[in-house]
């Protein structure tokens, strides 16, 4: 076969001329790519990633600026440091993909271009079925999105050998990652022991089956997904399946999966109410509830005038948004005078107290007295004068001193 056209022959659709970033190894794979697109006459933008583990590290840092050099096009390089602690393969990942999109959107860029082609598919596969992973997809697909940016990898129907044999026929010039020829790493060996010695027919019937099976999965988590929405994820901890929804659940947030051991951890510590750390975020089960929020840290803000309070956007927080309107529901009005001001919207503590008609409250009471999950009390925000005094808090309503029939303000807080 001809070398001439690898991205535009196999893929679905011709790659319109656009303005892209392309992530560049310098090895054979990542060139053959920069190579074909660059003479597709697409505005382009490369970014390498040097993270100085191998003595050829520089020298493909090298070819990459050369080759871009030659042709202007901006080449963008990271350093990053291995912290010494964690997977590095996986802080590896994070380290580029957190590169890619920085460059992004510092560049004005919505497309990234990787190199992936059949056999990394299929060496993702293998190695997902040999961890028994849990996934988004089997293999690799042509096109993902990764927090706002589009990924695409028009190589997937090509075999490593095809690229390295274009790179040869075009006179591109590439490197060649020493650490991928030993085994050190489980994909090594499935490459080696597996993938290398596969025809290019068992290549295309194993992606065949992974294509299969990607649609059966679709099929079983689109099921599954309508029967959480039905049934709440608190009515599914005692399913036999219950990992399985569990990890529909957190995925759809975390972006992430769990192993399958951690996903049955939980469903055992979900039997009762509890908090559960997750890394970057908290998991809670409260009652008939399941809920997740991600860490954040609350702003708190700072009204200097009634004009501040009327130009208040809405703030949306997790379960909740706030604003401000001259019209509400009795409890939802507050009355202020000008020595209330500055206010001082922020996040509730437990140990706030609110003096009304009845007595003084405090947060935790009312929060214990009305069943508010602990994740939903981070993102409880109360309304607070210049004297320190709690003067409103959303549920309960205001303190006893700004208590009026003609409220000059009303406080919302809307369920989202």
């Amino acid at each position: 076969m001809g070398y001439g056209m690898l991205v535009e022959e196999k893929t679905e659709r011709r790659v319109e001329r656009m303005k892209a970033l392309i992530a560049c190894s310098g090895g054979p794979d990542s060139m053959a790519l920069l190579d074909q697109l660059y003479r597709q006459g697409h505005s382009l933008v490369v970014a390498h990633v040097n993270y100085a583990k191998r003595p050829s590290a520089n020298r493909d840092e090298r070819i990459v600026r050369s080759y871009c050099q030659e042709r202007s096009i901006p080449c963008h390089v990271l350093y990053p440091k291995y912290p010494g602690e964690g997977n590095f393969q996986a802080w590896a990942r994070d380290a580029r993909y957190a590169f890619f999109i920085q460059i992004a959107h510092q560049e004005g860029i919505d497309d990234l271009y990787v190199a992936h082609h059949l056999d990394d598919s299929l060496e993702t596969y293998l190695f997902q079925m040999r961890r028994h992973m849990r996934c988004d997809h089997y293999g690799l697909v042509l096109e993902t999105t990764y927090h706002g940016l589009r990924v695409h990898r028009p190589l997937l129907a090509y075999e490593k050998k095809e690229l390295e044999a274009y790179c040869v026929g075009h006179d591109v010039p590439y490197g060649v990652d020493e650490t991928n020829l030993a085994d050190h790493y489980t994909r090594n060996q499935i490459r080696h022991e597996t993938i290398d010695a596969m025809t290019r027919a068992q290549k295309l019937a194993l992606q065949q089956e992974i294509d299969q099976k990607n649609a059966a999965w679709e099929a079983e988590k689109k099921a599954g997904r309508q029967r959480l929405a039905r049934q709440g994820m608190a009515a599914l901890l005692a399913d036999p399946d219950a990992p399985f929804y569990l990890d529909l659940f957190l995925a759809e947030s975390m972006k992430r999966h769990l192993s399958q051991s951690h996903l049955e951890s939980l469903c055992r510590q979900l039997q009762t109410n509890c908090v559960v750390d997750l890394r970057d975020y908290k998991l809670e089960r409260h009652d008939d509830k399941v809920l997740l929020a991600q860490k954040t840290q609350y702003p708190t803000f700072l009204l200097g005038d009634r004009e501040s309070v009327k130009n208040f956007q809405s703030l949306e927080l997790g379960n909740f948004t706030y604003s401000f309107n001259n019209k509400g529901e009795v409890k939802e009005g507050v009355t202020l005078t000008d020595q209330d001001f500055p206010l001082t919207l922020r996040p509730a503590r437990g140990t706030d107290r609110i003096a009304l008609r009845c007595g003084t409250k405090t947060l935790r009471r009312f929060w214990i007295d009305r069943k508010i999950p602990r994740l939903w009390r981070e993102q409880w925000y109360v309304l607070e004068n210049s004297q320190g005094h709690v003067v409103f808090v959303p549920g309960i309503g205001c303190d006893r001193t700004h208590f009026s029939i003609q409220p000059t303000a009303f406080m919302l807080q809307l369920a989202r």
